[in-house]
């Protein structure tokens, strides 16, 4: 009995199918948090000489930035810092890392988090410390993974009702240096009762 061949154009389609398999997998993938805390953090200049689908944590830290350069080729980021920037607001680009699991911000002018921050439906952490913000849209309600908020040293003076959809997930919140009364801090305590938040002695203020 002869072995049947098979056609050339079959084998093709076979290889073809086969690497895109292959490019759908390494071009989305989420890290456990276990794993992703044994990756190194690579700066700019290291990324940018790495398969950019294997860039998984970058620090743009103390850069003196005012924008963010393009770092859209990094499609699995999932750790980003941008802290001790000049930034006045978040770059978009920011919102379209879908894989996103840790956020630092943390130090830069930024006046508002845009509704946007929604889109980072994986986010674990997220560091605002020592900027701008008044508060938090309701989009944060989006992020059912997040365990852990810094707002320390902020201007944040309440949270949206919507944070309560968060009371299952979100562990902790640092909520010092920050001149809020103790009413609101009553507000946040029963939006979120199973959360360990740190305040600092409330004030006696209207906010």
């Amino acid at each position: 009995m002869t072995k049947k061949k098979h056609s050339p154009f079959y084998l093709n389609l076979f290889l073809m199918l086969a690497f895109a398999l292959n490019s759908t997998n390494v071009s989305s993938q989420l890290i456990d948090i276990q794993s992703l805390d044994t990756i190194p953090e690579l700066t700019l200049d290291q990324a940018l000489k790495q398969d950019p689908l294997k860039v998984y944590k970058l620090t743009l830290r103390k850069q003196k930035l005012t924008e963010l350069p393009d770092i859209t080729q990094f499609k699995n980021l999932q750790s980003l810092n941008v802290s001790r920037n000049k930034l006045s607001s978040l770059p978009k680009q920011i919102f379209a890392f879908q894989y996103l699991q840790n956020l630092d911000v943390s130090d830069n002018p930024i006046s508002t988090i845009p509704i946007e921050i929604g889109n980072l439906v994986h986010l674990r952490k997220f560091i605002t410390n020592e900027t701008n913000i008044t508060g938090l849209p309701a989009e944060i309600s989006k992020l059912k993974v997040l365990n852990y908020l810094d707002v320390w040293g902020t201007n944040v003076a309440s949270f949206p009702d919507e944070i309560v959809e968060l009371k299952e997930t979100l562990k902790e919140i640092d909520m010092r240096v920050i001149m809020m009364n103790n009413s609101e801090h009553q507000k946040i305590k029963t939006l979120l009762p199973q959360t360990k938040i740190h305040f600092s002695k409330s004030c006696n203020c209207g906010f």
